[in-house]
């Protein structure tokens, strides 16, 4: 099986004010696909993770676990090369979408144009990138409107995100909050454009607010950064396949295609593990289990 990885060229150092211009008006638009041998193909380390997968049981399934960030357009583009390529194979896959921030530190709300200016960029320059982006974009038959986008930081996205997920309609709010940033040109830090998204979900204004004013799933979505990270992890979208294979960057259709239907030939579907026995004593943070003999 071969491993796919996407490697980025002339990477720009951005200003240390606004990182995330790397991912929008840096050099991204050129990619260099290489193909490297799996000399190891044992099981990656996945760390804890609270979030339920749906069960797996069916023949031709994959399990791909997703991490990518709402203001990331590739991570856009290549969940959008992905389905289409799960449609076209026309394979069972459950898809987990798991959170990344591409700059945790961003504060304040800045368009395209401002990330520009103050990264030295002509408009001329950024314009030409937003262009090559939003082309990319239509391949993947996604409309995206680059200099409308509000850069802002993602954590409160993620973690309505994550209330979704718990709810089962994590992938449904993942796209519908790409939606709203690119198509829409939503502030998607702002509480009032959350509980909109939420309301769509059925979760309620107070449920999202309540949310927001707390510090709840924060922990939850450092945990699923940090599980990517171990993973091998160095940029969005990437994705591990099976708990065993990668992927990175914004690939085509046709990679995920030829890597999807390589890994059941050759490995057949996915298999959670199944535990056979019953439960023994463990320890855990905790401490260990003693058992109360009397």
């Amino acid at each position: 099986m071969k491993l796919i990885k996407v490697y980025k060229k002339n990477r720009l150092n951005a200003v240390s004010l606004i990182g995330i211009c790397t991912i929008v008006i840096g050099s991204i638009a050129f990619f260099k696909v290489t193909a490297q041998s799996n000399n190891q193909n044992q099981e990656m380390m996945i760390t804890e993770n609270k979030i339920t997968e749906t069960a797996i049981n069916e023949d031709n399934t994959v399990l791909v676990e997703v991490w990518s960030d709402y203001l990331c357009p590739w991570c856009y583009i290549g969940e959008a090369n992905l389905d289409n390529a799960i449609a076209d194979l026309g394979i069972n896959a459950t898809v987990v979408y798991k959170s990344f921030q591409s700059n945790p530190t961003l504060q304040g709300a800045f368009t395209v144009n401002e990330i520009a200016k103050q990264s030295g960029f002509s408009l001329e320059e950024a314009r030409k990138k937003s262009k090559y982006i939003e082309d990319m974009a239509s391949s993947a038959n996604l409309e995206l409107h680059m200099d409308a986008v509000i850069m802002v930081n993602t954590m409160d996205a993620h973690r309505l995100a994550y209330m979704a997920k718990q709810r089962g309609h994590g992938k449904a709010m993942a796209k519908r909050l790409f939606e709203a940033s690119y198509l829409e040109a939503k502030n998607i830090a702002d509480p009032n454009v959350l509980t909109e998204l939420g309301e769509e979900f059925g979760i309620s204004k107070e449920e999202t607010l309540a949310m927001l004013k707390s510090d709840q799933y924060r922990a939850e979505i450092k945990s699923e950064i940090q599980e990517g990270i171990n993973n091998g992890l160095r940029g969005v979208p990437y994705f591990v396949i099976n708990k065993k294979y990668s992927l990175s960057g914004a690939q085509p259709k046709e990679v995920f295609k030829e890597t999807l239907s390589g890994i059941l030939k050759d490995y057949g579907p996915y298999k959670s593990l199944i535990s056979k026995s019953p439960s023994g004593y463990t320890c855990d943070e905790n401490g260990c289990e003693v058992p109360n003999k009397q």
